[in-house]
């Protein structure tokens, strides 16, 4: 995935591989890892992250959905993790409303508490669309939600779409401001089997 600013200027780009994945009676569990890189190639994140399918319900741990610039601010930190399961089920439809999500993740540091929640509410399917990217050209479903996030004193809100494929995950994203403002969008590069 390539991420650029409003001004169509790459700003980071991302690797993500299932590097393990198993069969279970009711759909399969897999382990996601990601790196992710600035604009000058070098990594500012990187982890992993689980994903599991549940009688046609995807869920996806919420670790791999918070902005890496977002985590930078926990380094060298011990820190707690409180989180939902984003899910996605099997069979969508336009006008579905999806289940919210959270993360709230709590460090200390020294004497004062650092605290970060990132809540993605209202999510709906605004129904089917073909996108092209540079991996190619994806039916997928148009997804729209709200996030929040709270770290310390700052608060940010945002609106989202996500663009997600069958088979091949989310294919693009846009973020705007509460006005309406586009603030940056990622699409699909690269896609290898």
């Amino acid at each position: 995935m390539e991420s650029y600013d409003k001004k169509d200027k790459m700003q980071s780009r991302s690797e993500t591989t299932v590097t393990k994945y198993e069969n279970t009676a009711n759909g399969y569990i897999a382990t996601i890892s990601y790196k992710i890189y600035d604009n000058k190639e070098k990594v500012i994140s990187e982890g992993e992250y689980a994903m599991e399918c549940e009688d046609g319900v995807v869920k996806i741990d919420m670790s791999g959905i918070v902005p890496a610039e977002s985590m930078t601010a926990f380094q060298d930190m011990e820190f707690e993790v409180e989180m939902d399961q984003l899910q996605y089920p099997a069979n969508m439809s336009t006008g579905q409303t999806l289940e919210d999500a959270s993360i709230k993740i709590s460090a200390q540091s020294g004497p004062i508490p650092m605290n970060m929640i990132f809540d993605i509410t209202d999510r709906k399917v605004e129904g089917k669309e073909s996108i092209t990217t540079p991996a190619g050209t994806f039916d997928c479903y148009k997804i729209s939600y709200n996030t929040h996030s709270k770290m310390m004193v700052a608060n940010m809100n945002f609106t989202n779409i996500e663009y997600l494929s069958e088979g091949s995950g989310v294919v693009k994203t846009e973020t705007y401001k509460s006005n309406g403002n586009l603030v940056s969008y990622t699409l699909l590069a690269k896609y290898e089997y």
